[in-house]
């Protein structure tokens, strides 16, 4: 039994010791604070250097590479008369890592997405309205402008446009300047590399 607790420590211990991690690119904040990290088996979608978006699995990290996986599937009718979708085709896309221009993070791409969008509609509608309004007061001289109806209507309106204009402001689209940096993290150097 004592023989057989030191071949399993044995064969373990020389798995662990060849075993190597694998490489990576780490997306992190311009004070170097990581926000997500890809590993080979994730899938990442991001905007290349020559203006092209890919969306795909990554294959695996290697040699300051992202190597990407693409599926190639073809509609089939099954037995039952619906149609199914089957894998036809893979293959590999080689990229340098310093050939991706912005990677779109979960976060990113939500809070640019919808808040953005929310917050520049919100300060069209809001501000609009209260300009309208004033405009109306002044020229049909209809609705006192100091009412307290009219009133009320034109600060909720403001304020609805400010804050639209501030969401806008804030959640803008991260696409026109990399708030982040790209590191290509090699296990097997000393130091990460970044540009």
């Amino acid at each position: 039994m004592l023989r057989l607790l030191l071949i399993f420590c044995f064969l373990t211990a020389t798995l662990v010791g060849v075993a190597q991690v694998p490489d990576f690119i780490s997306v992190r904040k311009k004070n170097g604070m990581p926000v997500k990290n890809y590993y080979a088996g994730t899938n990442i979608s991001f905007l290349a250097t020559d203006g092209r978006r890919y969306d795909a699995l990554i294959h695996k990290i290697a040699n300051d590479s992202v190597y990407l996986r693409y599926f190639t599937t073809a509609p089939y009718t099954n037995i039952f008369g619906t149609v199914s979708y089957d894998t036809v085709t893979t293959y590999i896309l080689q990229l340098h890592y310093k050939g991706i221009k912005y990677i779109n993070t979960p976060k990113a791409s939500y809070r640019n997405h919808y808040l953005g969008k929310l917050g520049g509609i919100a300060a069209i509608g809001g501000l609009g309205y209260s300009v309208l309004n004033i405009a109306n007061g002044l020229i049909e001289k209809a609705d006192p402008l100091l009412d307290d109806r009219n009133a009320r209507n034109v600060a909720i309106a403001t304020g609805v446009g400010a804050t639209g204009f501030l969401l806008n402001r804030i959640f803008r689209s991260s696409k026109k300047g990399n708030r982040y940096k790209i590191i290509y993290v090699d296990m097997s150097a000393d130091s990460p590399t970044s540009y």
